[in-house]
Parts: structure tokens; sequence; C-alpha cells
């Protein structure tokens, strides 16, 4: 038997799950009662998506052993089936059992992370590091503290655990993400971080030779790949699937490759519209890459960045002759495969210093990197605004994780100077009482606590748009600003409130508002944003035209126009393979 399970954990480790699983059932049928293989066989119908079978295996190896391994592994595969809180009382055992076995601890993290219970999820990864430093371990702490708006903090942690795991890609990624979203981080220390992750891929990556070799035609029909782990019900489906709908089908082939498990009604719509449709989120690097130059693909598209479940690790590998990256993650990759990096030229001026800080060339969509569409569900905005002796209530509907110390000291300016004003808060984290505590005692620091409204999310997309009726200004958060959220606003004819910034997550407000005609919202310091926000909350007269024609405005805007969009984008592949085949 244990040979067959050093074979079969060979195979699992190499993603051939099927392989496994015949070795694992001809030994189960050996030896029914044997935990070992009761136990490996529930990870290798996991990685199969047979969930009901896991646990069933995973159930029969805790019983004929009760270890911290086999109850890990029975949590997991309850977590995957959504079984949470009966997940983490089998973690609750194993770490009862052995309080430093880390697989518990991650597994634990990763549940409470998506019950958004993150002070439980703080409070898990300190005490395990407490055991001793682990990788995977420092990965979800530095996770956590980006959750919560504490890049700094984070950043500092990573710096350290980058210095003890210096192979490990998912903490160099994670430190270019603390570095983005830091508000006092220089653009050489952003640049810097992300550089530093594709110096470490370019080290640890391991060798593949793509075998597709396309001629060198600059005309030819082009298959374009989509890679991402959200080509489902996310933010980023909003701006993508203007391409599906209009791209030209007799010049361009797309190929959509998800990376997360996750199907639902945008991802069917996805489906119908590619040429299409390939499974991905069971691959591991290697056979992601393979996939892609099997299917003979000569564009692949990036659309996650550093974003979580990304797949820039095989993007490193070379999959097609032209890379690019877009939309899913505000900065540079880092990676020196990485040929394009599609933007604009409001977000990323070209300028010697903008061009030097990515890895990849800057292809500037001019007007605008960005096309929008907006949910058929959405209500039409209201008509009602404050009359000037009601107080006026200023919002964000942006993820907690993006309003750091600073954005709460800029805000509470802005509170002080506009007597009777409110800030209303929301978004899906925010249900959680500790972050709503955290944001609260960011705010105590200038004694506007007080003035702090939490709204809670509901259910349908069409509630969420009609709570922008309670709102009359948004204010967008800095370094990393809204996208999905400027356009929800400004959709339901409610002005956002930016700050141009030097970065390009710092900087896509001034694109949005640039291109619906709107840039007497964009400020210049933060004194200028404060003083702006002032002056629009003393006019309500411009609150109640904004409110009256930002939708007719935005929907004749190049944010909107999906056929000229799609035209632009079309135009960029075609000077990228142009480019490939002059060389």
């Amino acid at each position: 038997m244990t040979q067959a399970l050093s074979q079969a954990q060979s195979h699992l480790q190499a993603n051939r799950p099927e392989q496994a699983l015949a070795l694992l059932q001809r030994a189960a049928q050996k030896a029914p009662a044997d935990p070992d293989i009761a136990s490996l066989l529930s990870l290798v119908l996991l990685r199969l998506n047979r969930f009901e079978q896991a646990e069933h295996y995973a159930r029969r190896a805790a019983a004929g052993d009760r270890s911290p391994l086999n109850l890990t592994n029975l949590a997991l595969i309850l977590g995957a089936a959504n079984k949470n809180d009966d997940a983490l009382a089998m973690t609750d055992e194993a770490l009862a059992l052995n309080p430093a076995h880390t697989d518990a601890r991650l597994v634990r993290c990763n549940i409470l992370m998506i019950q958004q219970r993150v002070a439980d999820m703080i409070a898990t990864c300190e005490e395990g590091l407490r055991h001793g430093w682990n990788s995977q371990l420092s990965v979800s702490y530095a996770s956590a503290l980006l959750s919560i708006g504490e890049p700094r903090r984070a950043a500092d942690f990573l710096a350290d655990a980058t210095a003890r795991f210096p192979d490990e890609a998912s903490l160099a990624s994670l430190l270019a993400m603390a570095r983005t979203a830091d508000p006092l981080a220089t653009p050489a220390e952003v640049s810097h971080a992300h550089k530093s992750y594709g110096h470490l891929v370019n080290r640890i990556k391991p060798p593949f030779t793509a075998t597709y070799h396309p001629k060198k035609d600059p005309e030819k029909k082009l298959r374009i790949a989509l890679a991402s782990p959200d080509l489902r019900r996310h933010s980023v489906a909003f701006f993508i699937e203007p391409l599906l709908e209009h791209i030209d089908t007799s010049r361009y082939e797309i190929v959509c490759y998800p990376t997360d498990r996750t199907f639902d009604e945008v991802s069917a719509r996805f489906k119908a519209k590619a040429a299409l449709w390939r499974e991905a989120h069971s691959k591991i690097e290697l056979q992601l890459a393979q996939m892609l130059s099997d299917d003979r693909i000569d564009i692949a598209v990036d659309l996650a960045g550093h974003s979580n479940g990304n797949s820039l690790l095989a993007f490193a590998l070379r999959m097609a002759p032209v890379q690019a990256t877009y939309c899913g993650y505000p900065d540079t990759t880092g990676l020196t495969q990485m040929d394009w990096r599609i933007v604009d030229s409001h977000t990323d001026p070209d300028t010697p210093d903008v061009n030097a800080h990515a890895t990849e060339r800057l292809y500037r969509l001019d007007p605008c990197f960005l096309c929008y569409r907006p949910p058929e569900s959405a209500p039409a905005p209201t008509s009602d605004i404050r009359h000037p002796t009601s107080h006026i209530t200023f919002g964000s509907f942006n993820a907690s994780r993006k309003h750091n110390q600073h954005v709460a000291d800029l805000w509470s300016r802005i509170l002080l100077a506009v007597p009777g004003s409110r800030l209303a808060l929301k978004s899906q984290d925010l249900s959680d009482p500790y972050l709503r505590s955290l944001l609260l005692q960011r705010f105590a620091k200038s004694n506007t606590q007080d003035r702090i409204d939490f709204l809670d999310a509901p259910a349908s997309l069409a509630d969420h748009l009609a709570l922008y009726s309670k709102i009359d200004i948004a204010l967008d958060p800095m370094p990393y600003q809204g996208t999905t959220t400027t356009c929800e606003a400004l959709w339901m004819g409610v002005p956002v409130l930016t700050h141009a910034g030097r970065t390009h997550a710092a900087r896509v407000g001034v694109s949005l508002l640039t291109n619906v005609g709107a840039s007497e919202l964009i400020a210049t310091s933060d004194d200028d944003f404060v003083a702006r926000a002032v002056a629009l909350a003393n006019a309500p007269d411009r609150l109640a035209q904004y409110r009256a024609t930002l939708r007719t405005k935005m929907a004749a805007s190049p944010l909107l126009d999906r056929p000229a969009f799609c035209r632009r984008m079309e135009g960029s592949f075609r000077s990228m393979w142009r480019e490939y085949c002059n060389h």
C-alpha cells in the first residue's frame, strides 16, 4: 500500500488527479478501513470537484484516525462544500491536538476570510506565527492586513517575510500589492516592488518551451486568450463583456480561460459569446501554459495582475507569442515576459518616468482604456437633492481595504468643514463589526466618528445601486481609487470627487471623470480635494444638475461607446501582433 500511496501522491502533486484516483480506488478495495488511503482519496476527489464523495472518504479517514492531518483534510473539504461552520469545528479540534499544525491554521484562515471575520483571521495567524514562521501563513496574515486598510503595516511585515522566504513568489506579489495601496509609498518604491517580483519569478520558474510557433503574418485572424479568475459576477466583468459583444469575429477569436471554479449567469453569458470556453481552474502553471500553446493562442491577455487567483506564473513561462495585461490590476506586473500593458494617457501619461515604471510597454488606448457596461437592472437616478439647510451626505461604497488612515484624515477634514454633514460607507466586508470598529477608530483621531453611517449591503445589484439615492457626493479613496464604484455612482447621478495622484492606481478617476466631461471634479492636492468638496456641498443647484444630467453625459461618452471601444481594442491587438511580426 505504501507504494500505491506514494505513486498517487506524485500524480496529485503533478495535477494528474484521474491517475491518482485509479490507483487509490484499487487500494481502497483491498484496504477499505485504511485511513491514509481514505484521506488521500478524499483530496483527489476534492481536486475533481466531487464534493460528496470527498467528504465521505474524509470522514472515513477521520473516523479511523482522528489526527490533526485527517481533521484538517476534512475541514478543507467541508469548506469547499460551503459547510463553513462544520469546517471551523474540525480545525478547532485539529489545533487542540496540535497548536503548531500550520495546515489547520491555513484552512481556518481561508474560511474566516470567506466569512469576513478578519479579526479572528488575524488572531489565528498571529498565534500560528508565534509557533514559528511559515511562508503560507505569512501570506494569509499579510492578506488580512491589506484587507483592513493597513498597507504600510503589511509592507513592513512582508519585507521581513520575503527576507526569510526569498523564493516565495506569493509573498513578493503581496508586497507589490501593499506598495500599490500605500499612500506613503513613492512611485519608485511601487515600481521596485513589482520588478523585484519579476526577478524572483525569473529565478524560480520551471523550464517551458511553447509548441506553437505561428507564421508571422501581420494580417492573419488572431486567436486571443482572456485568462482570469473573474469571468463571473465580478467588477472586472463589467469592462470585459463589451469586448465579447462587439469583437469582429471575422478577424479575431476570443478564447476564455476561467481560472476560478465559480460559474454563474455572467459566466454563462461570456461562454455563449466566446469562440471557446476552456475550464482552467484546476491547472497548475505548466499545464495552463501548455494548454494555451496547444490551443494556438496568438495573444494571451491577463485580466488579474497580482489580484487573487492570478496566473502570472504561467505568463512568466511565455504561453503565447504576444502577452498583455489589462484592467484587473492597476499597476505593472513586473514580468519581463509581459510585453504590453493596456492603459490610457490619463492613467499613465507618456513621460520617461511613467514609461520606466513598468516592465511592459504601455499601449495607450485613448481616449479611455475602459468601457463600462451598466447593469440592466439599474434604477433611474432620483431627483431628491438635499435642501441647503439639511445635512449633506458624502459617501463611498469602496471596499474597506481602501480606507486607510490617510483617507480617514482627509475625509474628516471635509466633514469638519461642512457643518452637519455625514459620511455613508458601504461594502460587503463592512458586515464585520471588527472592520466597522476599526474604521471608526481612524475617524476618531479627528473626532468625526459620530458622523459616520454604515449602510448594510443589500442582496441585489439593483438595490445596491438604489442606495446612491442616499448619497449627495461620492469621495474617491486614495491612492487605490475606485473603478466600478465610480462608474456606478456616476451612472446613478452622483458626482465623484477624485484626487490626481502619481501612479495608475491613483489616476483611474482622472480618466473616468475626464471622459464623462466632469474634469472639474478632479483635485490636484489634498487641500484642493477638501476645497472642491466644500464648494460642491454648498452648491445645491450643481448637485441637482449632476443628478439630472450625469447619466445622459455618461451614456454619450467614450466610456459607454462599446463599438468604438472594441475597434480600439482590435487596433491594439493588431498593432501588438504586427510589432511581433516585425521582429
